[in-house]
């Protein structure tokens, strides 16, 4: 009876584990100047929350590009890892899924954005992340740790926004 009962626990600790986390809000920017920064990927590290590294790797097209990422709070723990990114300029979504990580199976994320019916220089933000992994030390804190880091990139966005100046084809100067 030795041997089996470990395998079958260590089996169950690495399960994959999926966690999704949805933050909607309203930001003061128009829709297309947020869709603009968001595809900014090079400036990313200048002022997303625990990311010291940003880079677009190569472009396929105008809508399709390879990135890589770097997060964590050096030296304790770093990840790096290469994110595939689609966007829709005209349904004003972007969407990136990992295709390289040692830490995560899977990270994925999406935003979709859309002017705000009552002010259209205003945008609804849609914006979700979801990640799997098989860690059991990640799996312990995924929850807390998703929502915490989908609330402080969606709020750095929105700093970005006033910090970045808006172009004129990016508002509505419809009245």
């Amino acid at each position: 009876m030795s041997g089996g009962g470990g395998g079958f626990l260590k089996s169950l600790l690495l399960q994959p584990v999926t966690k999704r986390h949805v933050e909607r809000q309203i930001l003061k920017t128009p829709p297309r100047h947020l869709f603009r920064i968001i595809q900014d990927v090079d400036r990313y590290s200048e002022f997303l929350p625990l990311c010291t590294n940003s880079r677009v790797l190569r472009r396929q097209g105008s809508t399709l590009f390879d990135a890589t990422l770097t997060v964590g709070l050096p030296p304790m723990f770093t990840e790096n890892f290469v994110s595939r990114v689609s966007s829709d300029a005209d349904e004003l979504v972007v969407e990136s899924t990992s295709i390289q990580s040692k830490m995560f199976d899977n990270l994925s994320s999406r935003w979709k954005l859309k002017a705000n019916k009552s002010d259209p220089n205003e945008t609804e933000v849609d914006f979700w992340m979801e990640m799997t992994v098989s860690d059991p030390i990640i799996v312990t804190v995924l929850d807390q740790a998703l929502k915490e880091v989908a609330g402080r990139q969606v709020a750095a966005f929105a700093e970005r926004c006033k910090v970045i100046p808006i172009e004129e084809d990016e508002t509505d100067l419809q009245r």
